[in-house]
């Protein structure tokens, strides 16, 4: 009895495997998940690409926008823009950000703290 179900397995599985491949072509793209709902399973990657376009036409807003824009910035920037915005970001201690290398790469950048507010070293 075990010798004829784990025949029947074989050929069910593996066949319906094969068969699933052929259909699919030579990549074999298609990605199956386990699911106890057999009626109606989800396809998670048609909803994988829904949240994806919805992160994407999502606005971003305040620091999460201004971080983004810099970011855009610096992979969108020749080298010596991405230069200037490292030594003048470190130099400053994270209060000045400049693109222009002409300007940061002649002189050391100050610090300079906003409005309202006073620079302390870390130690004092």
């Amino acid at each position: 009895v075990r010798f004829r179900a784990k025949q029947w397995y074989q050929r069910r599985v593996r066949g319906a495997t094969l068969e699933q491949r052929e259909e699919d072509g030579p990549g074999g793209t298609q990605r199956t998940y386990p699911t106890s709902n057999k009626r109606n399973p989800v396809d998670w990657d048609r909803v994988e690409a829904e949240v994806e376009k919805e992160d994407a036409e999502e606005k971003k807003e305040g620091d999460q926008a201004l971080n983004e824009l810099f970011q855009k910035i610096y992979a969108d920037g020749n080298e010596d823009t991405k230069r200037a915005m490292i030594k003048s970001f470190q130099e400053s201690g994270g209060t000045v950000l400049s693109t222009n290398w002409d300007e940061i790469g002649a002189k050391k950048t100050d610090v300079k703290p906003p409005d309202g507010m006073e620079y302390k070293k870390w130690n004092e």
